[in-house]
């Protein structure tokens, strides 16, 4: 639904100066998911259901609607609430692999989209520094932004902390390593995919690191790599 549509389904009242900006970053989220910082105005009018003249009558420039677009985008993909579902949507009563194997793939596809945003906001940052003026409303409001952010980075990371020993919880007598660490290394295994370009190998798929995970790299029996196909 477009701003305009919106407030035509409320006519008797009005979007708030608020409600409108808000408005607006919503309906710009898919666009600029897609194109980035290379998205047009005239896109993000459209996509909005408004005109041109009106973006800049509630954001002072481009640049700064899509900071925060992408400052929202990024609130959401690292949602608290989302990684709970996530890990307690698997099934606790597949086998360990597949089990540690869901929760990495999970864990990537939810990285990958939180990623995305940090790019832009990246990419943005190195385009236009602290070069833009902005007034204090906008200043009070990116800082509100960061502020939830850094709040939400810490619930986050306690939420994955119990819903990966709650996936665990059906092995716990089975673990050689105590539960914390052996969810540190799922997590590890999770952020391996999103390692820099610089990397000396390509990325592993989630099963291999998963059975890396709970098995190891030595195996009890000796194996004749050359004859397995290994390098």
């Amino acid at each position: 639904m477009t701003v305009e549509q919106d407030a035509g389904r409320r006519r008797a009242t009005p979007l708030s100066p608020d409600e409108r900006r808000a408005a607006i970053v919503e309906a710009a989220l898919p666009i600029v998911a897609e194109h980035g910082l290379d998205v047009t105005t005239r896109e993000l009018a459209a996509a909005a259901g408004v005109a041109e003249g009106t973006l800049f009558r509630v954001f002072p420039d481009k640049n700064t609607l899509v900071g925060e677009v992408a400052i929202t985008g990024l609130l959401r993909a690292s949602e608290p609430a989302t990684t709970r579902d996530d890990l307690a949507s698997v099934d606790r009563d597949l086998p360990l692999v597949e089990r540690v194997t869901r929760i990495i793939e999970l864990g990537q596809e939810r990285m990958g989209e939180a990623a995305q945003w940090m790019t832009v906001l990246h990419t943005l940052r190195g385009r236009v520094g602290d070069s833009v003026p902005r007034t204090p409303e906008d200043e009070a409001r990116i800082a509100e932004l960061r502020g939830r952010l850094m709040a939400q980075h810490e619930l986050h990371r306690a939420v994955i902390a119990e819903g990966l020993r709650t996936a665990l919880a059906p092995d716990l007598d089975r673990l050689r390593v105590p539960v914390d660490v052996a969810a540190s290394l799922i997590e590890a295994a999770v952020v391996h995919r999103r390692a820099g370009p610089n990397r000396l190998t390509p990325p592993l798929s989630a099963d291999v690191l998963a059975d890396a995970v709970v098995h190891g790299i030595v195996s009890d029996e000796p194996r004749d790599h050359a004859r397995a196909g290994a390098p």
